[in-house]
């Protein structure tokens, strides 16, 4: 029997790779398998298997590998296209949200079901190529004036949670205006600022020290080990 030719062995790695994309995209990472995977691809099961030996798993971690990556280029492009705070923010949110991925809702769903070293590695890449970039964003708001001095590590992670949160579903129609929206909400608050309440100064929300914000929360294996 003849041997697959290289061109076909790489068309099938790349229609899986789609294919489990958007059951990840559409259903998140239990609608996600690679029976429904081969089905899409008209391929036999066992084909997959010969291009992703860890099954499921694997095509997961490439999947967030990519979507962390692609998201960290993103995220840099927005940040450098703006110079304030607010026109920052509103730029990443939307960039969130025109993804194929949405990586807040496969970062979740990934340490929710995924072995512990596959959590740490999602993880690590998330923590550096995303969060350290809006934490940035923050910092240097605060720096400048525009942001009053707050606690930046937990906005940081708010404001990831909120647009993963708001871009990973529902009917809302996610655009610039939405992102808009949510970063009013954080900037500019629902309260009275005559109420005059205080809050803590520094890094908080760090997940080297865990906060109480889902996403970090959800992100750090360690501290959900400690709880």
């Amino acid at each position: 029997m003849p041997r697959p030719r290289r061109e076909d062995a790489q068309d099938t790695r790349a229609l899986a790779l789609g294919a489990a994309r958007d059951l990840l995209h559409q259903y998140g990472y239990l609608g996600v398998s690679m029976d429904a995977v081969a089905e899409r691809v008209h391929v036999r099961k066992a084909s997959l298997y010969h291009h992703f030996p860890e099954g499921k798993e694997q095509l997961v971690l490439l999947i967030a590998d990519e979507a962390i990556s692609e998201g960290s280029e993103g995220i840099a492009q927005a940040i450098g296209a703006h110079t304030s705070a607010r026109r920052r923010l509103i730029a990443i949110a939307t960039y969130i949200f025109s993804g194929t991925v949405q990586i807040g809702r496969v970062l979740r769903d990934a340490l929710r079901f995924m072995p512990e070293d596959h959590q740490r590695r999602v993880y690590e890449q998330f923590y550096r190529q995303h969060y350290l970039q809006v934490l940035r964003v923050m910092d240097e708001g605060v720096e400048t004036g525009e942001l009053r001095p707050h606690d930046t590590g937990r906005s940081a992670w708010a404001f990831l949670d909120l647009a993963s949160e708001m871009g990973s579903g529902g009917e809302a129609h996610r655009d610039a205006e939405l992102a808009a929206w949510i970063v009013g909400l954080m900037l500019d608050g629902l309260g009275n600022r005559a109420a005059g309440i205080k809050e803590p100064h520094g890094r908080q929300g760090d997940p080297a020290r865990p906060g109480s914000l889902g996403l970090a929360n959800l992100a750090d294996p360690a501290s959900r080990s400690q709880e």
